[in-house]
């Protein structure tokens, strides 16, 4: 089963750890978003993940585009990274990916190090996040939906 996360990491880089770190585990190919163009090869992969950090409520605009672009019939998981991990944040580009004709398979969310706007005068929060028991428990997740799609 091929996969592909496509993402988008500002800031401290939180979204990218968690990536690079399911990219490492799990054998996942990673795209930055804003290398994605027409002729991106949907086809090439089993599963699709949009991956971000949040702004807004939102994914990053970048991801949102990408997602806009998805062929109908993949199947989509989502992964983010925000200040406070009280909602399922992925309600929007999943709006996206399900008008297109794709199917959610399941979202990850963790907190990331943020120091925007006044919490850098602070210096920050979630200093030590992603941690390490987020990162494991983000491979858990993919192994769980990708043992889902093969059976």
């Amino acid at each position: 089963m091929k996969t592909v996360i496509i993402y988008a990491s500002k800031h401290h880089g939180n979204t990218k750890k968690v990536c690079e770190r399911l990219a490492s585990d799990c054998n996942i190919t990673l795209v930055e978003a804003s290398e994605v163009s027409a002729s991106f090869p949907w086809a090439d992969y089993d599963l699709i993940g949009f991956a971000s950090g949040i702004a807004y409520k939102k994914f990053y605009e970048p991801v949102n585009k990408a997602a806009g672009q998805i062929p109908a019939g993949k199947k989509v998981f989502y992964i983010y990274t925000c200040a406070a991990n009280d909602q399922d944040f992925s309600s929007n580009i999943r709006g996206i990916v399900e008008s297109r004709g794709g199917e959610s398979i399941g979202t990850y969310g963790c907190k990331g190090f943020n120091t925007f706007g006044p919490l850098k005068l602070i210096g920050g929060m979630n200093k030590k996040n992603p941690t390490e028991d987020e990162l494991a428990a983000a491979v858990d997740f993919y192994r769980l939906i990708e043992s889902k799609q093969i059976q």
